[in-house]
């Protein structure tokens, strides 16, 4: 019962990311007439110059499937230190992620705690799956169950590491400064960054959240 819950909430939460992708692209390409990309451009920008309203039905997918995620480790039956750990992560680190997508970058200082809130929540988050997988491994009685545990034991270390790595890129700031081109007039312009890493890190931490349920998944459904 609870395995089979845990895969249909993991499913219904990555469905409600999807729909939130793709509904949010589209107001946005109606406001601004461009496509918006995750490598340059910041969570935020989906409600840009608004708050909440300029896209309604995309930040209530988003905040659903973020609560979806907090309730799969709500219903997370393994009991054990790092579960309950990583269920308060989970709860707190979907406010935060509900915050800092309706969070303008003009309020410089409130975006930058929700940021590193962020970036630190999920490099976190997955280590308590990494722990719990090694808690059902010392418990597991056949070698499809052990196998499963080794997986999700790596699969949660890398996503770990990627969000070590992308937190310790020194290309990782918040000045960031517009790149000066030329048009086709030969006017000088100010032109967005090809890469800005905080955006791309913001979106690796909202990615990671929304994936690191696998390293349970891993193991639950057995």
């Amino acid at each position: 019962m609870h395995n089979t819950l845990l895969l249909a909430l993991f499913l219904f939460a990555i469905f409600l990311f999807v729909v939130f992708n793709a509904v949010s692209r589209v107001f946005y390409k109606r406001r601004h007439g461009d496509k918006y990309h995750f490598y340059n451009m910041f969570p935020y920008e989906f409600n840009y110059p608004s708050v909440f309203k300029e896209n309604p039905y995309g930040n209530f997918l988003f905040i659903l499937g973020s609560f979806t995620i907090a309730v799969f480790y709500i219903v997370n039956p393994y009991s054990s230190i790092y579960k309950v750990l990583s269920l308060i992560f989970s709860i707190v680190f979907t406010m935060v992620l509900i915050c800092l997508i309706l969070m303008p970058l003009y309020y410089l200082k409130t975006h930058m705690v929700l940021s590193c809130l962020t970036m630190a929540l999920s490099a976190v988050l997955p280590l308590f799956n990494l722990f719990l997988a090694f808690e059902q491994q010392k418990v597991a009685t056949s070698d499809i169950a052990n196998a499963l545990c080794i997986v999700s034991i790596v699969y949660s270390a890398l996503l770990g590491l990627i969000m070590f790595a992308l937190v310790l890129n020194p290309k990782l700031t918040f000045r960031i400064y517009s790149e000066k081109t030329v048009d086709a007039r030969g006017r000088e312009i100010l032109k967005r960054p090809k890469i800005i890493f905080l955006a791309l890190t913001e979106w690796a931490a909202i990615f990671i959240y929304f994936l690191s349920p696998i390293g349970v998944l891993l193991f639950a459904l057995l």
